[in-house]
């Protein structure tokens, strides 16, 4: 043995190995101490914030049933999973009534008529267009042609009445939030394990709604029409109130569709002074900045509940390194690796969590508003890539880079949603002015929503949004747009396709307009 050590080889690999492993033990030391002083500082800058990483601190409190709306039998307990088994159960039965109304897709199945929001184009919904697509992708096969398409389109919706009614007959209850109340569920030790598919069942109602109503408009039907338009605003109230990013995102398309199918009512100039006001406080309720911000805090909350379910038990099946090639390491390799990084790797990563979440888009949200959040989320992403290209100078940015989804276009959704909806609100109180005093006023001076407080103003400009009346009788009402400049209500459509028309991108150049121009 003493022959063996004494070959120069083998005291250099010996030597190697002891400074490997001293490497190691020392990297492990310091990465466990200034990962725990860095998480250490950002939850004391958090709690200086007022802020709390208590996931169900930041829900709302329990509803009561009589006053729930999403605790009618059509809709009660649908996010719940029985069992483990999303198909067990009496939620799994309520959600496959509501996802048999999802409109026909496939291969198979021709492309739906218009895609994008005719209402951001100024355009009619084409009846003729949707009725023979229904036909032709089978679901209203039964259906004969008339010459009017918009009564065509509601027979073919028609076998979805009874549903509706039952929808509607909840309608009357004050408040909107799905069941069982986020406080007082069930969660998994892992927050991110959580499953939403209430989620999927209520965009369900996303296609037939909106049709129903904007044909009943077509028709003058200021029942069936005023109807739907109240449904689909619960459900989007239902989904603000949902405290995750997921939520605030089909909060944001099913807000987006109800002011779609609104502009529709507004143009056919459907409803009473009585029916407006109603939808008038349903959207002035609505509150995107508010949802964002708990979106934002629930995701950073969930967010740091992971890392210390992960660095608790070091499992394979939730590690989420990604090596350059956007690989995951096998299962073996993943657990191995997993133990052998040293717990600060997860405190660190715990602190630039919070980095990316609060400083980068609570903070200068809550403090500073839309504008300065989208700024910031921009700043940030520019700075993730310069790091990505360095990820070896940057170990503990490496999970919460992966984590963060690209944040910057959901923030853009929600402020554009927002605005879509203030747009809506005033709307209902331009059409209670008309019918109130015989036509739209000169200017919003003066105009008030219905309960006495003043009309929204422009989320981005914080000003009073643009309002002129049109020589067709009608107006035209704007927001900036991210651009934050007033071009007196022009849009900038996409030359090639109008409807693809990018309205929520931060390179959308132009205003965001409601206006009813002359139809061809």
């Amino acid at each position: 043995m003493k022959n063996l050590f004494q070959n120069r080889w083998v005291r250099a690999l010996a030597w190697t190995a002891v400074s490997i492993v001293t490497l190691y033990a020392l990297i492990y030391a310091w990465m466990n101490w200034t990962g725990a002083r860095m998480l250490r500082d950002a939850m004391a800058r958090l709690k200086a914030e007022g802020e709390t990483t208590d996931f169900r601190a930041l829900t709302n409190e329990p509803i009561p049933d009589a006053d729930n709306f999403c605790a009618i039998p059509a809709l009660k307990d649908l996010p719940l999973v029985v069992d483990g088994d999303s198909e067990k159960g009496e939620p799994a039965v309520r959600r496959r009534r509501l996802n048999a109304l999802k409109f026909p897709s496939g291969d198979k199945i021709p492309a739906k008529p218009r895609t994008g929001r005719p209402s951001a184009i100024g355009a009619r919904e084409d009846f003729v267009a949707w009725r023979d697509w229904l036909m032709k992708a089978g679901v209203g096969k039964d259906v004969a042609k008339s010459d009017n398409p918009a009564r065509d389109v509601l027979n073919v919706l028609s076998p979805n009445e009874p549903l509706f009614a039952e929808l509607a007959a909840g309608l009357d209850r004050p408040n909107s939030e799905w069941t069982p109340a986020w406080r007082t569920r069930e969660l998994p030790e892992n927050l991110f394990a959580v499953t939403m598919p209430h989620l999927t069942a209520s965009m369900a109602l996303n296609q037939p709604l909106p049709l129903r109503a904007k044909a009943a408009a077509r028709l003058g039907d200021a029942a069936k029409a005023h109807q739907s338009l109240r449904i689909m605003a619960r459900l989007s109230e239902a989904n603000v109130n949902d405290p995750f990013l997921i939520g605030l995102l089909v909060a944001a398309t099913s807000s987006g569709v109800m002011t779609d199918a609104l502009w529709e009512v507004c143009d056919a100039q459907v409803g009473s002074a009585a029916d407006f006001a109603v939808l008038e406080s349903l959207l002035a309720s609505t509150d995107f900045k508010l949802a964002t911000l708990r979106a934002l805090r629930s995701e950073m909350a969930a967010g740091l509940n992971t890392m210390r379910y992960v660095k608790a038990k070091r499992d394979a099946s939730v590690f989420l390194v990604v090596n350059e090639l956007g690989e995951q390491p096998s299962g073996a390799g993943a657990a191995t690796l997993a133990r052998m990084l040293p717990a600060g790797f997860w405190d660190g990563s715990s602190a630039q969590l919070i980095e990316r979440e609060f400083d980068t888009m609570i903070k200068p949200m809550r403090d500073q508003g839309w504008m300065a959040a989208i700024d910031s989320v921009a700043k940030r992403d520019a700075e993730t890539e310069k790091e990505r290209k360095q990820i070896y100078l940057h170990p503990y940015s490496i999970v919460a880079s992966l984590m963060v989804p690209a944040l910057s276009s959901v923030i853009q959704r929600a402020a554009y949603t927002q605005c879509l909806v203030d747009q809506a609100t005033i709307a209902c109180a331009l059409e209670r002015h008309r019918l109130e005093k015989g036509g739209y006023p000169d200017s919003l001076d003066g105009l008030k929503l219905a309960n006495g407080k003043a009309l929204p103003l422009d989320a981005l400009s914080g000003k009073p949004m643009g309002y002129r009346k049109t020589d067709n009788g009608k107006y035209a009402l704007w927001c900036v747009g991210f651009d934050g400049k007033d071009d007196g209500g022009k849009r900038v459509l996409d030359e090639k396709k109008p409807e693809a028309t990018k309205f929520a991108d931060k390179n959308y150049k132009g205003d965001w307009v409601w206006d009813f121009p002359a139809q061809k």
